[in-house]
């Protein structure tokens, strides 16, 4: 399928009838590994991204990917959907990964969270539930990058995670941002999607270095006001914003800004 298409072919430097690994550092897995596959892989020195694009691979490729891949590169992201449509339609797989410190996992399921902490000890989490607690994530007590997209329930949970370092909200729309108070190392806070625009709590919510958003609806710079009141921060950004017009409102120009894709912005 890759040799025939040209376009393929040009994004898809690694590839065999067992993987494909894509120019962009994605790892697709079709069928079980072998020794020699891994090898390949690692002297292609650029993937970052794990996902099983076929059948559920048996214990030895996970085993492999545990003992071979995870290893060789720092910080490697398995991605995950249990929607009944991919290789796995549950988490206890993980069992086979201990290795593992960068998930993305989009759940179905409400016991799904538990196997997480059952399994694995992660640095960084990206999750995605529907309509399915979260209330166990705050377990991983060595998480510092915390991803939440799609429709969780007891979000407020985060609050209590005051080892955090990193958060990101994707398609939230929260009423207050006050339950992040307690984020006392908190340094990057992103906003992506959903229409959160109750920031009155950000002076007070950690050490924040890094501010972003992107898409956010109806976002005015009335509500971006209380940046202004933000101690530590030294990074601001924003994509496409429609209501951003201008950063005059913006007091301490030594902030780094980025402004892309916001169609009423004055330069």
């Amino acid at each position: 399928m890759i040799e025939s298409s040209p376009a393929l072919l040009s994004t898809t430097p690694v590839y065999n009838d067992n993987f494909a690994l894509t120019i962009g550092g994605i790892l697709n897995i079709y069928q079980d590994l072998t020794k020699d596959d891994c090898d390949l892989i690692i002297n292609a020195k650029r993937f970052t991204q794990i996902q099983f694009a076929g059948d559920k691979p048996n214990d030895t490729t996970l085993k492999l990917i545990n003992k071979r891949l995870l290893p060789a590169r720092q910080n490697i992201c398995l991605r995950v959907i249990t929607n009944g449509h991919g290789a796995f339609n549950n988490l206890d797989f993980l069992a086979h990964l201990p290795n593992l410190k960068n998930l993305t996992a989009d759940l179905f399921n409400n016991d799904e969270v538990d196997k997480i902490n059952k399994y694995l000890q992660l640095e960084t989490l990206a999750i995605g539930t529907h309509k399915v607690s979260i209330k166990a994530i705050s377990h991983q007590q060595k998480l510092k990058s915390l991803f939440v997209f799609e429709k969780p329930k007891n979000i407020e949970i985060i609050g209590q995670m005051n080892w955090i370092e990193n958060l990101t909200f994707s398609m939230q729309s929260l009423k207050s941002l006050d339950f992040l108070t307690p984020l006392i190392v908190l340094k990057e806070l992103h906003f992506k999607l959903g229409g959160t625009r109750n920031l009155a709590a950000l002076p007070d919510i950690g050490k924040i270095e890094k501010l972003s958003f992107l898409w956010v609806r109806q976002l005015v710079i009335e509500n971006l006001l209380p940046i202004n009141e933000m101690k530590y921060l030294k990074e601001l950004s924003f994509d496409t914003q429609a209501h951003l017009t201008d950063l005059d409102w913006l007091k301490d120009k030594s902030i780094k800004t980025e402004v892309v894709n916001c169609k009423n912005f004055r330069r």
